[in-house]
């Protein structure tokens, strides 16, 4: 799951194949994680995953480490 959790970061925000992603990068660590990029990742995240996001869990998507976290628990469930 790690990863296709940085597959779609680097798929919503358009970033190079070889960007690396880590659970401690948060939005201001991502290129393109603006307001714009984050619905591109939410939307990216419910499509690759199977999954939906309510409205706390949208905003609680702060970190890679928190959006992996996240999708871990929904998949889960």
């Amino acid at each position: 799951m790690q990863d296709e959790i940085a597959n779609a970061f680097r798929a919503a925000m358009r970033l190079h194949d070889d960007f690396a992603i880590h659970d401690a990068m948060a939005y201001d660590d991502v290129p393109g994680w603006d307001s714009v990029g984050h619905m591109n990742l939410v939307t990216e995240i419910e499509s690759r995953f199977g999954i939906s996001l309510d409205m706390d869990e949208i905003v609680g998507l702060d970190s890679v480490g928190a959006v992996r976290a996240i999708v871990a628990r929904k998949k889960s469930v």
